[in-house]
């Protein structure tokens, strides 16, 4: 009987087959999809400060058969903010807006809500402070810095730009007992949702030595061509001299100082007004002449 029937009974196997296929396939089934969310129509000059997220859990229902052939890399959350507003925003998520087969239907979103808190951007421009500490000899002081560049241009939320009067550097260290210019490139402390038109600024630190002013009183010196016949007043130059104190504890220091004059070939005879120039040691500055001038008659 069996060899008889043979080819019934096959075909009733496969198409028992098919259809437990057919029906196995429509059977429903859920799963859970991580979905990236895609931001749309934000207003350019608005910013989230917290509360977005990147993906959503989405629980998705469908048959087997679609499921198996889903691409989850294409489905993405469209997240549309064009009606955002300033302050605290509750968004609701909708399913509509997650690209899926028509086929699938949308069960549940986790989470189902966001609570984002917007802000309008702020631009403006502050100066730069250069925090910084010297270990340095007491007989030397810092005489300028230099930034460059001096101001940067810095954007945010507003709530936190409006607080901003200026912008600090990471803090220097400068560790020399003498130093003359230093020079180091720096970056800047930025607070958090806030950043800047550069991210690090030059900085060159001038010292020299600490200064104490004194009266020197000395003659003042012609240079004038072998020939030249004059006569000069007064024959002393008293000055109120910036010198370094290093210098001034150290014998002789008046030696390294003087006051001249200078005669010209081309100077026709009669009186003359000459300024009074001074040779003095490094770092030396002149604070006040007496007198600036010196009356010079060339016979």
């Amino acid at each position: 009987m069996f060899k008889v029937n043979w080819q019934y009974r096959i075909i009733a196997a496969v198409l028992a087959l098919f259809f437990w296929y057919l029906i196995s396939g429509q059977e429903k089934v859920e799963i859970w999809l991580n979905v990236p969310v895609e931001i749309v129509n934000l207003p350019s000059d608005h910013m989230i400060r917290s509360g977005m997220v990147g993906s959503v859990r989405v629980r998705c229902r469908g048959t087997s058969t679609i499921l198996n052939r889903l691409e989850t890399g294409r489905i993405s959350y469209t997240l549309d903010l064009s009606g955002i507003r300033r302050g605290s925003n509750v968004v609701v998520l909708d399913p509509k807006n997650i690209n899926l087969p028509r086929a699938m239907e949308v069960v549940e979103i986790s989470p189902s809500r966001l609570e984002l808190d917007v802000d309008r951007i702020l631009t403006k421009t502050v100066p730069v402070r250069i925090s910084w500490q010297a270990h340095i000899s007491p007989d030397f002081e810092l005489k300028e810095i230099r930034v460059e560049p001096e101001h940067v241009r810095i954007s945010g939320a507003a709530r936190v730009v409006e607080r901003i009067e200026e912008i600090e550097s990471r803090h220097i260290e400068i560790r020399d007992e003498t130093p003359r210019r230093v020079i180091r490139k720096v970056g800047l402390e930025l607070f958090p949702e806030v950043d800047s038109s550069v991210g690090e600024v030059l900085v060159e630190f001038v010292f020299g030595p600490v200064l104490e002013e004194i009266w020197v009183r000395k003659p003042v010196q012609v240079i004038a061509d072998e020939g030249v016949d004059y006569r000069i007043e007064p024959d002393h130059v008293r000055a109120n001299l910036a010198l370094p104190k290093t210098l001034l504890r150290t014998e002789g220091w008046r030696d390294g100082i003087g006051y001249f004059i200078r005669i010209d070939q081309e100077m026709e005879p009669g009186v003359h007004e000459l300024q009074v120039g001074v040779d003095m040691p490094r770092d030396g500055q002149v604070v006040e002449k007496r007198p600036e001038t010196i009356r010079v008659e060339i016979r």
